[in-house]
């Protein structure tokens, strides 16, 4: 979709400490081989708290950021992967209630790794149908810990860390334009993800971490002679969604001076992918990603807010955000720099 009027007002993320993989290898948590192939330094790690916190104090830092004012704000949106903190709860509502107030419509997007980039789509829709005053606010949050989750176990290929982000869409201007978005999705071959177990009425507790990796050898040991059409059908969704978005756009991929894509392994990076868009890593956030890890619903507004808070995009620069999520979806939004903001100083 091509996008009229609608700006990116401000944006933050919220990190944990920084843990070493070398540490985690060396205790026997990380598996050596597969630290060396993947190539991550460190992720972030969360101390404590409910995941859902991380979107209120990355609401508050963006919204602190925002020439917005909260009652401006029309719709709120929380993407996540992971556990928020309580069953049957509302996520959206809790960050609405604990940041802007207000009675903006709130509703929780819930397409894993591509739902930050989901969100962006559903709120420009919103916005464009709504007054000239109108913005939203967007909320990621996403904690991996034991013992729901092993960061380093529960897939293979990709180390998770923990975040949260906040990103403010307004009618009335900003710090840079959304120029276009592209999300599709294709449940072909979602099942890889399910496994061979059947579906669960409840919950179990203390069933163990989630263990992705055993889903995926059960199908594929089920469903072998797929594997080749899988990665082919991944590969050209994912081209699909960036070539959608860049003729909306109307550009080309050598207009795009900054990519940001999902921070997975290296053992992941989709060669055909890179080559076809002539992606090369020092247009990417890889040097950053390798340090954060793959930080759920987060990784392309962090991102991006990493690239604005450490000035390495200028006014007149263009950013695709490319996103790959489980079952499969896949999203590109294309952004064009407008100003440097006044908070690049708080770079961390």
């Amino acid at each position: 979709m091509r996008w009229q009027g609608i700006h990116l007002d401000a944006c933050g993320a919220v990190l944990g400490h920084r843990e070493e993989t070398s540490a985690a290898v060396a205790q026997g948590r990380y598996d050596e081989a597969e630290a060396a192939a993947d190539g991550y330094l460190s992720i972030s790690v969360a101390d404590g708290g409910p995941a859902v916190e991380l979107a209120v104090q990355a609401a508050d830092l963006t919204m602190g950021r925002s020439t917005v004012e909260p009652g401006d704000i029309d719709l709120v949106v929380h993407s996540s992967c992971s556990h928020q903190g309580l069953d049957h709860f509302a996520p959206a509502s809790y960050v609405q209630g604990r940041t802007i107030g207000g009675r903006a419509a709130a509703v929780e997007v819930k397409q894993y790794s591509n739902g930050g980039l989901a969100a962006i789509e559903i709120a420009a829709a919103y916005l464009a149908a709504r007054t000239e005053r109108s913005a939203a606010l967007l909320t990621t949050s996403d904690v991996f810990a034991l013992p729901a989750f092993d960061r380093y176990r529960s897939d293979k290929g990709v180390v998770f860390g923990d975040g949260g982000t906040g990103l403010v869409l307004s009618r009335r201007g900003g710090i840079a334009r959304l120029l276009s978005t592209a999300v599709i999705s294709d449940g072909t071959y979602g099942a890889v993800y399910l496994g061979n177990k059947p579906f669960e009425e409840d919950a179990e507790a203390g069933d163990g971490p989630v263990d992705l990796r055993s889903r995926r050898d059960e199908y594929l040991f089920e469903n072998g002679e797929l594997l080749l059409r899988i990665v082919q059908s991944l590969t050209e969704r994912q081209q699909e969604s960036v070539s959608v978005a860049l003729a909306d756009a109307g550009l080309d991929a050598g207009d795009i001076d900054r990519w940001v894509l999902t921070n997975v392994g290296r053992t992941l990076d989709d060669v055909d992918f890179r080559a076809m868009f002539g992606i090369q890593d020092d247009r990417t956030t890889w040097e950053w990603g390798r340090r954060v890890g793959h930080i759920g619903a987060a990784d392309q507004i962090a991102g991006l807010t990493h690239l604005l808070e450490t000035g390495a995009v200028h006014p007149g620069d263009r950013v695709a955000l490319c996103g790959i999520g489980m079952g499969f979806t896949y999203a590109c939004a294309v952004v064009e720099i407008l100003e440097r903001p006044r908070w690049t100083a708080e770079a961390s």
